[in-house]
């Protein structure tokens, strides 16, 4: 072995466990430190008690009102046509004129109309004289009627005495056969004039259905006159002017329209809710009364009735009521808020319209301070004697005096609890 490799010193061994060991250690110290450390007292969570106000519920007798939405309308709304083919001469009104019964409205030019006029009253005029003359006939017919008969008889009786000489051979055949014709031609002279006698009925028949005739067609001519003269059929207001003076109108042409203003209605839908109420008032004879403002202007109706015809998805029927207040000042098609008085009930609940959540629902408070939801049925509103408006209610098995929460709570639910502060 060579000396120089024996004498070379080794390498120093590694201790490879002193980072580990320092590893162990220092999870030792954290784990008995976090077991020595001192425990925090439990937080106890408490349930929140929400502040709320609460009112006793009193029944009483009130006059409840229900707020209706409605369109003013007239029952009767007319469209004015042409009676007469013409040109018009003169528009007496605008849009928006108040009109009386009998105004004119459009004159029409009238000369044709007077011509055709004229004619018929000669054509008339005509016939009357025909059946004057007729009557007259007749009475000459009647006069003349025993002097032909008379004659007739004179001449029947000379033809007997020729044949009589004719006979004895003192007359001459020539003067017999000359009696004899004068006798026939004096037989179909009365004939004629007993046939006029007998159809003069006939024929004054006959002139009396000209007569008429002619008068009908007078009396048309004179309608036609008086159509050159559109006139208001009742008290009203111009909806609408659609001619202008020189235009040429024809039969049925629009002229005008316009409402009847001493019928004004206001069709307001009536929710089903209110129906029983309604129709119980109507079969007791009972007046329901309603009331609003159009424009500064007060508006109040009765009702009349209910609409027969209701149209799919809507929540109730239309009611009529006749406007009563106000009607000649108001427009056609303006919408009007009522206010529907219905008859006193008794057992109703006045609140706040804080107290009801949604339509149909209030809240309770019981004995735990907790909120207990109740159903109530919405009847109307009513104005205090302090000048609140409030809601009408009726509860069904409502405990007396019950204390309702009228503090409406965004989070309501039944079994919330709350705290009641400045409650009565």
């Amino acid at each position: 072995m060579d000396p120089e490799t024996t004498n070379t010193p080794r390498p120093a061994r590694r201790r490879w466990w002193l980072p580990l060991l320092i590893l162990l250690l220092a999870s030792a110290a954290a784990v008995a430190l976090v077991a020595t450390r001192p425990k925090p007292p439990p937080v106890k969570v408490e349930e929140r008690a929400w502040l709320v106000r609460v009112e006793a519920a009193q029944a009483g007798r009130y006059t409840p009102t229900v707020t209706l939405y409605g369109r003013v309308e007239s029952l009767w709304s007319s469209e004015l046509t042409a009676g007469i083919a013409a040109d018009v001469r003169q528009v007496e009104v605008v849009e928006g004129d108040s009109v009386v019964k009998g105004q004119v409205l459009v004159r029409l030019d009238e000369r044709d109309a007077r011509l055709q006029l004229a004619q018929r009253e000669a054509e008339l005029q005509q016939a009357e004289a025909r059946i004057a003359a007729e009557v007259r006939q007749h009475e000459g017919n009647l006069d003349a009627l025993p002097r032909e008969q008379r004659l007739l008889s004179l001449t029947r009786g000379e033809v007997a005495r020729l044949q009589d000489l004719v006979k004895k051979k003192v007359g001459a055949q020539s003067q017999l056969d000359t009696a004899m014709q004068a006798a026939e031609k004096q037989a179909i002279a009365l004939s004629a004039r007993q046939q006029a006698v007998d159809e003069h009925a006939s024929r004054l028949a006959e002139v009396e259905a000209v007569r008429l005739r002619a008068e009908a067609l007078r009396d048309q001519a004179q309608l036609e006159l008086e159509r050159c003269e559109v006139r208001a059929p009742f008290n009203g207001r111009v909806a609408q002017v659609m001619v202008s003076p020189g235009r040429r109108v024809r039969v049925g042409d629009a002229l005008l329209s316009l409402y009847d203003t001493d019928d004004m209605i206001v069709r307001a839908q009536l929710p089903s809710r209110l129906l029983p109420a309604v129709r119980a008032a109507i079969a007791a004879g009972e007046q329901l009364d309603v009331r609003g403002v159009i424009d500064g202007i007060a508006v109040a109706g009765r009702l009349r009735g209910l609409a027969a015809q209701v149209d799919s998805g809507t929540g109730g029927v239309d009611g009529l009521f006749t406007v009563t207040e106000g009607a000649s000042q108001i427009s056609q098609g303006r919408f009007v808020k009522l206010d529907l008085a219905l008859p006193p009930r008794d057992g109703l609940i006045a609140l706040p319209a804080e107290a009801i959540y949604g339509t149909d629902r209030i809240y309770l408070l019981d004995a735990q301070s907790r909120m207990r939801a109740q159903r109530v049925v919405r009847i109307g509103e009513v104005l205090l004697d302090t000048g609140e408006t409030r809601v009408l209610v009726q509860a069904e098995g409502l405990p007396a005096d019950a204390a309702v929460v009228i503090t409406q709570l965004p989070n309501a639910l039944d079994g919330l609890l709350v705290r009641v502060v400045n409650g009565s």
